[in-house]
């Protein structure tokens, strides 16, 4: 998996538009990166090779139900039907792209000796390696080891540009690698004027750190880091001109709201379609907006389109990168933005039973998105159920749900097509929802363990 063989890419300056850059050259060997100029090209292609196809999570999720149409479309059907086969396949591409991104990212990190300018652009490189490296171990260890539990397998290590035989870390370990490199990159990125957006930001890699704290239930810790967010642009968007403009953003500057977007190259939603008569998903029907919600026609737009026979509905199709079927239009996906940091504020206060505090949040979006606050502050259960209700319909088609569902511990229903009909469930129990680590990181490095439930074969 990991190549000594680096693919360079034209020079591409931190006040540049985009990560769209062609291939130029071959880099053979570390000491060659020796300019920040370089470095910030390998930086680029690290970022290229992120597995950030909207699908990939979307469709496991509880976001959306199958129309008709993907029963003309079988791979698409297995996949979110949790086949293991179709999983298998489709994680094992996950995971060598991540450890592709992190080849490039050891090299950056092990060429500091080589860089001949050295000054504040270098070490904000420097910094932004390091945290989208903790980002991309923080996916591994949410996708490929069980529910957290320090003593549990996490992830496989790798720090250098050359085949590495390492066991795995248990989760502890884990947390502890991803939070050293995390806390060195904010330090690095921190006063730095020039960040893009399309780099992993300050304020993101921040809000990583509360994602960590509530991953590891250190709910104090949790709070602390997302109220300093929070107190830096407490004010949501609350109308349905400023809640689009989140998902048309094409500034490159980091904002109060969108703290960081991927070039996708391609409208994130363009996967749901079946050519001209429909989609292969729609919202699911326990997520769909009220007419008076400040979402109604921007999460979702209705769509005329046939069911099984001759009948003919108007379907929620999910929006946000689209406001009509016919929307073409190439957007950035969002992956880090304020509302969050929100929720993640709002969940600690419930696991820490501060009931009174977590209404008056909860209150305060639904508020900003025009909907009845609650009238009375409900026992912590309740709270949390209506709190996971919330944010599964504010972060709909986004990757973050999938890694809530798990870390919730929770039942999900796969659905007949459609129908609101059952068609399974997939158990918090199940073990699929700890991805098989593919069969080449098995057979050549005799270090690894697989995952409990899994084969051992391709």
């Amino acid at each position: 998996m990991i190549r000594h063989i680096l693919t360079a890419l034209t020079c591409l300056s931190l006040t540049a538009c985009s990560l769209d850059i062609k291939n130029e050259q071959e880099i053979s060997g570390d000491d060659i990166i020796n300019t920040t100029q370089k470095a910030t090209s390998i930086l680029a292609q690290a970022y290229r090779d992120l597995p950030y196809a909207p699908e990939t999570l979307t469709m496991l999720s509880e976001d959306l139900q199958p129309t008709y149409l993907i029963e003309y479309n079988s791979d698409t059907k297995k996949y979110y039907a949790w086949d293991e086969r179709t999983l298998r396949t489709s994680t094992s591409s996950v995971w060598d792209s991540y450890y592709s991104a992190i080849t490039h990212l050891n090299a950056i990190l092990n060429t500091e000796q080589n860089i001949k300018d050295k000054g504040a652009e270098w070490y904000y490189i420097k910094g932004n390696a390091l945290a989208l490296k903790a980002q991309i171990y923080f996916d591994l260890l949410q996708l490929y080891s069980p529910r957290y539990s320090p003593e549990n397998l996490g992830v496989v290590r790798k720090d250098i540009v050359k085949l590495e035989n390492n066991k795995r870390l248990t989760q502890g370990e884990s947390i502890q690698y991803i939070q050293t490199m995390l806390t060195e990159g904010i330090k690095l990125m921190t006063g730095y004027n020039s960040a893009k957006v399309y780099f992993i930001t300050l304020a993101s890699a921040q809000q990583l750190e509360a994602k960590i704290a509530l991953y590891v239930r250190d709910y104090p810790k949790a709070e602390q880091l997302a109220q300093t967010l929070v107190s830096l642009s407490p004010t949501l968007p609350n109308t349905p001109e400023s809640y689009r403009a989140l998902w048309k953003y094409t500034d490159n500057t980091p904002s109060q709201q969108i703290y960081w977007v991927y070039d996708y190259r391609g409208n994130p939603n363009y996967y749901l379609e079946t050519g001209k008569t429909g989609d292969i998903m729609q919202v699911n029907y326990l997520n769909e907006f009220k007419s008076t919600d400040m979402r109604y026609t921007v999460s979702q737009y209705k769509y005329e389109m046939k069911g099984e026979g001759a009948t003919t509905s108007a379907r929620s199709l999910l929006g946000k990168y689209k406001m009509n079927f016919n929307d073409k239009e190439e957007r950035r996906i969002v992956l880090s933005r304020n509302t969050e940091s929100h929720f993640i504020l709002l969940e600690s206060l419930i696991e820490q039973q501060k009931l009174d505090e977590a209404t008056a949040l909860l209150n305060e979006f639904l508020v900003s998105v025009n909907n009845e606050p609650i009238e009375s502050v409900h026992s912590q259960q309740v709270l949390r159920l209506l709190f996971r209700a919330e944010k599964q319909k504010e972060f709909i088609g986004e990757r973050i749900n999938y890694f809530d569902l798990k870390r919730w511990n929770v039942d999900i229903t796969r659905y007949i097509s459609d129908s609101n009909k059952k068609l399974s469930t997939v158990e918090a129990s199940d073990f699929r929802w700890t991805w098989a680590i593919p069969y080449t990181e098995i057979k050549y490095n005799p270090n690894v363990k697989q995952n409990e439930g899994w084969q051992n074969i391709d």
